[in-house]
């Protein structure tokens, strides 16, 4: 009579260790960017992402599952800025009490949602990594900006200049940085299960925009 209890209590146990050996089969990338340019700072060529791509070619992942949010709300787009994966989807609710149009000229990842009013969201599903600028063809003043990395490994790089990219498949990958601002900046690491690489990337060229 105790046998379902023992079998529950082994099959818990059994999910427990399968979780943490998992767990092992991973890396974290904790990174630091050194902006050496009089003048600039991080917070001055924001947005600035690090992501991971490639060495020898487009890398093999599942896109996340999770579906990001760029809402229409006082005919602004919230956030103004999104970075996301390759493959991953993004919903864009039309928060306000009037109609808009999202669209975006962006090629390979052009779109077009037409008119929507207040209470309607649309996904749209991006495919390709690169930039996506989205607009709206009613209001002029409203645009944002979507970063689509290569890969699930991506974070913005806060202020002080730190970040970390957790969970990572073990491997060699090429470390990138971009921004609007600033000439790429790239760096070849390898990713060991189990532990934390530290990296440290200094930039010291001008920034200037770039389109």
């Amino acid at each position: 009579m105790f046998f379902p209890f023992r079998i529950g209590a082994a099959a818990a146990a059994a999910a427990l260790i399968a979780l943490l050996a998992d767990a092992g089969e991973t890396g974290t990338l904790a990174g630091r960017v050194d902006l050496r340019v009089a003048g600039s700072s991080i917070a001055s060529v924001s947005p600035l992402v690090a992501f991971l791509d490639g060495i020898d070619g487009p890398l093999d992942y599942v896109p996340p599952a999770d579906v990001p949010r760029i809402s229409q709300k006082n005919a602004r787009f919230a956030p103004e800025f999104l970075s996301i994966a390759a493959g991953q989807s993004v919903e864009m609710p039309n928060d306000d009490a009037i109609f808009h149009n999202v669209f975006s000229f962006s090629k390979p990842n052009h779109f077009d949602l037409g008119l929507y009013g207040r209470g309607e969201s649309r996904n749209v599903t991006f495919a390709h990594p690169g930039v996506v600028r989205i607009y709206c063809s009613i209001h002029a003043s409203m645009n944002a900006t979507i970063f689509v990395a290569p890969s699930p490994w991506h974070a913005r790089v806060g202020p002080s200049g730190l970040f970390e990219l957790g969970e990572v498949k073990p491997g060699r990958y090429r470390l990138r940085l971009w921004s609007p601002f600033l000439p790429e900046e790239s760096r070849d690491i390898e990713i060991v299960a189990g532990r934390r690489t530290s990296v440290e990337i200094t930039i010291a060229a001008a920034p200037s925009e770039r389109r």
